[in-house]
């Protein structure tokens, strides 16, 4: 018969203490329960961590009848992606609504961004000051809102200004942990606080305009932003997306987009220039115009840094893992944070040292900073080349050092796991570069 789950009591203290330090709750849960463990919120909401790769392979390819994906993301997510998001849809809906986005991040139509990446990265570093310590997130996210916005919706001008504007506003109210947490104590009550709701309006606002002067464009079928695509798409019986499901998909696509992904920039200029052998290994590579250790760098940014800590499934029916009974409606989380910091997987798994990843593909249950299979992330694709142009850019285009502080530690800002100090450098030095940015189209 299987056992209870260790872990500690639900109340007050376990869940200021997930607000306050995940990544030292985390750590602490394995070294007191071992590799699978529960953690219950005063919210009601239950955390099974899972820090076996074994356990893992078992969730990712659970019977989706049993293990959901979306449910898991449901309460937390719903308030702000809507309820046709394609993270909180399961099995037949979230097949269907992946089809249609699909042909979005396809290789070759992600690679028609490149370039705007590089031009979005050089008039953001044309602004950076020179000898002071520079809080990199938020310049960073800069850039990877202007990009992700930019692929998403193709505007320009004061339009892109104003959904900027209602993105950043809507992500400042939301980053603050303790905030973050009622917000979600709320939503599990079918409510939703009076600000957090006036800011989704106004991003909708923003979002279904666009969406209706997209309708009209003529020219709606050549061009190349995921939005165009998504209204030009049909499925397999002809049935094309509602103005709901589409503007679901692009708050999802917008708020992963540019969250993560700019807190990944932020962590890598914090890690390279504290690893200033790395640093010099790849300008050296990348003036040569070999790419291979540009790759390396951001894999194992991505193993030591993940911006997400976790992916989640929830449970349908009593299930058993790792022999321990989960009962139904408790969300198990496969935790990349730990799993990718385990020695035995990764020798001295603390130092940052990208040789590791040098023509060794990766595990998906032992490094899934993207979520796990089949529900990994769909923006992948995107995400990872642009990282590696903002980077190529800097790098090439720049000479950083470290800030005076020791290497940072971790804070919750919304779900990430971002860099404390917001990942400071100094920017010692940089070439002439464009100072704006050409419209999309």
């Amino acid at each position: 018969m299987a056992s209870p789950l260790p872990g500690p009591r639900k109340g007050l203290k376990t869940t200021m203490a997930w607000v306050r330090n995940p990544p030292a709750l985390l750590q602490e849960g394995k070294d007191r329960y071992g590799d699978i463990w529960a953690f219950r919120m005063q919210a009601g909401i239950t955390f099974v961590f899972i820090y076996d790769p074994v356990l893992v392979e078992q969730v990712f390819t659970a019977d989706p009848t049993v293990v959901h994906g979306g449910d898991a993301y449901a309460q937390l997510a719903t308030a702000l992606l809507g309820k046709h998001s394609l993270i909180v849809l399961d099995e037949s809906e979230h097949d269907r609504a992946r089809a249609l986005l699909r042909p979005s991040f396809h290789a070759d139509h992600v690679e028609r961004f490149r370039d705007h990446v590089t031009q979005a990265c050089e008039a953001s570093l044309a602004t950076w000051p020179l000898h002071t310590p520079i809080a990199t997130l938020a310049r960073m996210q800069e850039i990877t809102l202007h990009t992700i916005m930019t692929a998403i919706f193709g505007v320009s001008g004061p339009v892109l200004e104003r959904l900027q504007a209602a993105v950043t506003e809507l992500v400042a109210h939301g980053s603050n942990g303790l905030r973050m947490a009622m917000i979600q104590v709320w939503r599990l009550r079918d409510r939703i606080p009076r600000t957090f709701a006036k800011l989704i309006a106004r991003l909708d606002a923003e979002i279904y305009d666009v969406i209706a002067t997209a309708r009209r464009d003529a020219n709606l079928a050549q061009r190349d932003d995921v939005l165009a695509m998504l209204l030009c798409t049909t499925d397999h019986d002809g049935t094309a997306m509602s103005d709901v499901e589409v503007r679901d998909e692009l708050v999802t696509l917008l708020m992963q987009g540019h969250q993560s992904t700019g807190t990944a920039l932020a962590w890598a200029l914090e890690r390279l220039t504290r690893h200033p052998d790395v640093l010099g290994r790849l300008r050296d590579e990348l003036e040569a115009g070999k790419d291979e250790y540009l790759d390396a760098v951001v894999r194992e940014l991505l193993r030591v840094r993940p911006p997400l800590p976790m992916a989640l499934r929830m449970a349908k029916q009593p299930y058993e893992i790792g022999g321990f009974e989960v009962e139904p409606g408790m969300s198990l989380a496969p935790c990349s944070f730990i799993i990718q910091r385990r020695a035995d997987i990764y020798p001295e798994p603390l130092q940052f040292r990208p040789e590791r990843f040098l023509g060794k593909p990766e595990s998906p249950y032992t490094w899934f900073p993207f979520g796990g299979p089949p529900r990994n992330c769909i923006g992948r694709s995107f995400a990872t080349m642009e990282v590696k142009m903002v980077l190529r850019t800097l790098v090439l285009n720049a000479r950083f050092e470290p800030s005076t502080e020791p290497d940072e530690g971790f804070t919750r800002r919304g779900v990430m796991f971002s860099p404390k100090e917001g990942g400071r450098v100094v920017l010692r030095e940089r070439r002439v570069v464009r100072e704006r940015v050409p419209s999309a189209h």
